[in-house]
């Protein structure tokens, strides 16, 4: 690969490759919390890669990179069709020259959801919420510079409970929009989860979420999709165990992440 194409691949990758996006979002879900109710996730993952997508979609080697990221979810109903949601975060990132390592301040947010329709089996609703700088975009054209710029998201959501061989299911849809500051391009999200629930303290999920950047000359296409399955087990009225996993099935100009997530949560 030509030098110059390479470091332009190096920096998308950067931009990309190790940004998280998405764990936070698997609790994020259409519905609201009834006023007066609230619950909090502390979550962990982290990904190590050798990998990564092209620009054509191929996988080829690069410098291995890694990504430690813990966050806490939180979210309250104000009122019957108001959820206040608060997630902070913290990044720690080993990405090698001529990308930059990070530690710090993850992609944290401060959103409201609000209810638009709900009967007894679907809703749909509405959440923008304010995005900080993260670990996973660059805030300027110069190039290896790790931090995100931080941004305005509008995110619709709909989902709908459902029956799968006796067992209480559901399905949910969300498509979202990210505005940047700072000039950079704005990134589409698409994301699916299907949860099962076998036991009655046993929660089976599988999630994908989808990211779509369509730059200018100087940040480039970037794209991801990523899986992730998990289990949710009640361990006590109030407290729930999450553990699970994910990769990056398909990207361009993205890395591949791999790796473990755990999670606790609590309601209140």
């Amino acid at each position: 690969m030509h030098a110059g194409r390479l470091l332009r691949f190096c920096w998308l990758l950067t931009c990309a490759g190790i940004g998280g996006g998405g764990i936070e979002d698997a609790w994020a879900g259409a519905w609201l919390l009834p006023q007066g109710d609230g619950q909090a996730i502390v979550y962990s993952d982290f990904s190590d890669s050798t990998r990564a997508f092209d620009a054509q979609g191929h996988l080829i080697p690069v410098r291995q990179y890694r990504k430690f990221e813990l966050g806490t979810y939180i979210e309250y109903g104000l009122t019957d069709w108001l959820t206040l949601v608060v997630a902070p975060a913290y990044d720690r990132v080993r990405n090698p020259p001529p990308g930059q390592s990070y530690n710090g301040l993850g992609e944290s947010e401060a959103a409201a959801r609000v209810r638009l329709f709900q009967n007894e089996n679907s809703v749909i609703s509405f959440q923008a919420g304010l995005r900080s700088p993260g670990a996973a975009f660059a805030d300027s054209l110069g190039p290896f510079e790790v931090r995100r710029a931080a941004s305005l998201e509008l995110r619709g959501l709909a989902g709908r409970s459902i029956d799968i061989l006796g067992m209480e299911s559901f399905v949910e849809a969300e498509a979202a929009y990210r505005l940047y500051a700072g000039n950079q391009p704005g990134e589409w999200l698409f994301d699916l989860t299907m949860g099962v629930r076998p036991l009655p303290s046993l929660l089976m999920m599988l999630q994908s979420f989808t990211s779509i950047t369509n730059g200018t000359s100087n940040f480039g296409h970037v794209s991801w999709t990523k899986l992730q399955p998990s289990l949710v087990y009640n361990i006590a009225p109030q407290w729930s165990v999450q553990i699970g996993g994910f990769i990056t099935i398909e990207g361009v100009n993205a890395g591949r992440e791999l790796g473990p997530m755990v999670g606790i949560w609590y309601r209140f």
